[in-house]
C-alpha cells in the first residue's frame, strides 16, 4: 500500500495528516490530528477519577492550595474559571470532607480565606498518583522513538494549556468565562 497521500481529501483525513512530515503540517492540521487523542486522554483521566477520592474541580483546588498558605475564594474562582458562587460549593464539600479549613481574612474579614490541611494533602497526592499510573501504564506501551517524541513535546503541551511550569501548581487566572453549554434544538418528530 502506498504511503503517501492521493488526493487532497486523503491529505486532510487523519491517516493522511499522520503519514505527511510533521513539519510540513500547519496550525489547522496540527490541531485535527491532535484533538481526538488529546480529547481521548482527558477522558481516560475522567475515567480514572470515578475510582478517585477526587474530580478535577477538587483536585485543582486542592493543587492551587498547596503553593500558599491560604487563598481567597474569588482567586480560586478566578483560576479555574468558575462562578464565586460555584467555588464557593466545591470548597464547602472540600471543607466538610476535612480536605480544607475556611478562615476569615486578615485585612477584610468578610473575605474567605482557604488553606489546605494535611489530610487534604495526603488526597490530593492520593489522587495524583492514581492519575499519574494510569498514564504511565499507556507510556509504557509506546516504542522507544514514541516516549522520547512525546517528552519532547511536553513543553508544547504545557504552552497549549496555557500553564507555566515554573508556576505549577499555581495558574494564573483566565481571563474569559468558559461559555456555558447551549441546549440543542429538538428536531420535530
Amino acid at each position: 500500500m502506498d504511503s503517501e497521500p492521493n488526493s487532497e481529501a486523503d491529505q486532510l483525513s487523519i491517516p493522511g495528516l499522520l503519514s505527511r512530515n510533521p513539519a510540513a503540517l500547519d496550525s489547522a492540521e496540527i490541531a485535527a490530528a491532535s484533538r481526538p487523542p488529546l480529547t481521548m486522554i482527558g477522558n481516560r483521566l475522567r475515567e480514572t477519577n470515578a475510582n478517585a477520592p477526587l474530580g478535577p474541580a477538587q483536585s485543582l483546588v486542592l493543587s492551587q492550595l498547596t503553593a500558599a498558605d491560604s487563598m481567597p475564594i474569588t482567586e480560586l474562582a478566578a483560576a479555574d474559571g468558575r462562578a464565586i458562587s460555584t467555588m464557593t460549593e466545591i470548597v464547602g464539600r472540600l471543607a466538610k470532607a476535612g480536605w480544607v479549613e475556611k478562615r476569615e481574612g486578615i485585612e477584610d474579614r468578610r473575605q474567605v480565606r482557604v488553606a489546605i490541611t494535611t489530610e487534604g494533602r495526603r488526597i490530593l497526592e492520593e489522587n495524583q498518583q492514581l492519575r499519574n499510573q494510569t498514564l504511565a501504564g499507556r507510556i509504557a506501551n509506546l516504542a522507544d522513538h514514541e516516549r522520547v517524541a512525546l517528552a519532547a513535546a511536553l513543553p508544547a503541551l504545557w504552552k497549549i494549556a496555557d500553564i507555566d511550569p515554573h508556576l505549577w501548581p499555581r495558574v494564573h487566572g483566565r481571563t474569559t468565562k468558559r461559555p456555558r453549554r447551549q441546549a440543542q434544538p429538538t428536531r420535530p418528530e
